[in-house]
């Protein structure tokens, strides 16, 4: 980066920061995670800094809302996930950084991103962050107090199996990279686990209570990060036991499900667990379709991770969902399998049997796509506590219901909204997988009531990018770039709707 460069990129800091915590503070309600989130989008703007056609503002505000969603903070439609506890968090009286300390560390962020994207262990990175999407502080910044001292992955084994040399010795071989470390080795009512960590990361083993060494076999992996917590569920459905792996001195508290009020916000409802030298071992429900299980991890009062815990079985399937009569009219019906992923999105979370969430097929429609055609359901669940979830899924399916899917967006609505009236648009990724991402695989899918007849894309500046033309309940285009809302009109014109158009993402709802 050139001196004018980066005199540039703290002008645009300067220029764009303020605005950029404001929604960040609206999107997460905490000012700690709305700080964090507006760094990580700040670099996306530089790594892409002077590229043909790339607003920096609009990188930013897209990468954003990206952050947002894969750390939990939102759903895949952007709505606003707030806390059960209350109103959301104003303004700090001094935000952490200011304009030159935030410019200064966008750019240390930037430069890790690269290191990572060069090395091998980006590779084992992405997949333990798919385990354990959000971890505090920032991974650029200095570790927590005593994180240094008896650390996750570094300090002394723990475990009652861990003072044994023989067992340990025996072990040690199935550690990515090689050689590796015994962070835990202990029986559970579930199975034996093993944590173990070697160069390339971590690794979790299980097998039967009392199984030897040869018998362990590798369940999930975890990060190569030595303070970051590791977590995994075993057993079920029914009851089964969960196992955190944090720092000596940490607290442990764990959410068993989400929840969605009757206002329409999500939050979950979090209890502390005993904690043993940094490791805790509880039992939670879980049901036949997954876990709602969330785990929560504070050093000295603040949280330092949130996520949910790997699996230790094979995938569990998708819920049995009767056939559903749309509630707007439909060209096609969707196939069975669309319905039953989307149903499940929402009932693992939030720990739920499909039956109970009362389930309703808004609108099903096709997409264009070549080869095998597309087909996409809105579905519309109302959680045990009142409020609505609206997901919508696509995919390219034979008639044996072979193929891929793709999640395009969820979003809550209160308890008392008339489903009739929903106005949802949603964002389909079905790029071939030579080319993905790829924007001509990149779909926008709408769905309105009947008086709307079409509905303009705009871009961030409000000019109209495309327009989608309705019939039977919904419409699809290819999503133009820089697609930032949607507004539905009547036939004499006039706006009916707009909807924000939110980043896809495969980080699953109410993680």
């Amino acid at each position: 980066m050139t001196g004018d460069d980066e005199a540039a990129f703290g002008r645009f800091v300067a220029a764009e920061r303020d605005a950029l915590l404001d929604e960040a503070l609206r999107l997460t309600g905490d000012p700690v995670r709305a700080e964090d989130a507006v760094q990580s989008a700040l670099a996306s703007a530089r790594l892409r800094w002077g590229r043909r056609g790339a607003d920096p503002a609009v990188t930013a505000a897209d990468a954003l809302a990206r952050t947002a969603a894969r750390r939990g903070l939102l759903g895949g439609g952007g709505q606003v996930l707030e806390s059960l506890d209350g109103a959301a968090a104003g303004p700090p009286a001094r935000w952490r950084l200011d304009v030159s300390a935030a410019a200064a560390d966008a750019l240390a962020r930037v430069r890790r991103r690269r290191r990572l994207r060069a090395g091998a262990a980006a590779a084992v990175l992405a997949a333990a962050a798919a385990v354990a999407p959000q971890v505090l502080p920032p991974r650029h910044a200095p570790a927590a107090p005593g994180a240094d001292d008896g650390g996750v992955l570094t300090g002394p084994a723990r475990g009652p199996l861990a003072a044994d040399p023989a067992f340990v010795a025996a072990v040690r071989s199935a550690a990515p990279g090689g050689e590796g470390r015994v962070v835990l080795a202990t029986d559970t009512p579930h199975g034996r686990v093993v944590l173990l960590a070697g160069s390339a990361g971590g690794v979790w083993l299980t097998g039967p209570v009392g199984a030897a060494p040869g018998a362990l076999t590798p369940a999930a992996t975890a990060s190569p990060e030595p303070d970051r917590p590791a977590s995994l569920l075993l057993g079920g459905p029914g009851p089964a036991t969960l196992v955190v792996v944090a720092a000596p001195g940490d607290e442990v508290e764990v959410s068993r499900r989400l929840e969605v009020d009757r206002r329409g916000a999500t939050g979950r409802t979090w209890e502390p667990v005993p904690v043993d030298d940094g490791v805790a071992v509880t039992v939670v429900p879980t049901t036949p379709l997954g876990a709602g299980t969330a785990v929560r991890v504070l050093r000295d009062g603040r949280p330092v991770h949130r996520g949910a815990p790997a699996t230790s079985g094979p995938p569990a399937g998708a819920a049995v969902v009767p056939p559903l009569e749309p509630v707007r009219p439909a060209a096609v019906r969707p196939a069975p399998r669309l319905v039953a992923e989307a149903l499940t999105e929402v009932a693992v979370p939030l720990a739920a049997d499909p039956a109970e969430l009362e389930p309703r097929l808004l609108w099903s429609g096709t997409l264009p796509l070549a080869d095998v055609p597309g087909t996409v359901a809105v579905v519309v669940a109302r959680s045990p506590q009142g409020g609505l979830v609206v997901t919508t899924r696509a995919g390219q399916l034979g008639r044996s219901g072979a193929g891929r899917t793709v999640g395009c967006g969820l979003e809550t609505a209160p308890g008392s909204t008339d489903v009739a009236g929903l106005t949802v648009a949603g964002v389909c990724d079905l790029s071939s997988p030579e080319t993905e991402p790829s924007d001509q695989g990149r779909w926008l899918v709408v769905t309105a009531p009947a008086a709307a007849i079409a509905a303009d894309v705009l871009d961030a500046r409000g000019s109209v990018l495309t327009t989608v033309a309705l019939a039977d309940g919904g419409g699809s285009a290819l999503l133009p770039a820089g697609a930032r809302e949607m507004r539905t009109i009547d036939g004499a014109g006039r706006t009916l709707a707009e909807v924000p158009i939110g980043a896809a993402t495969p980080v699953p709802f109410g993680r």
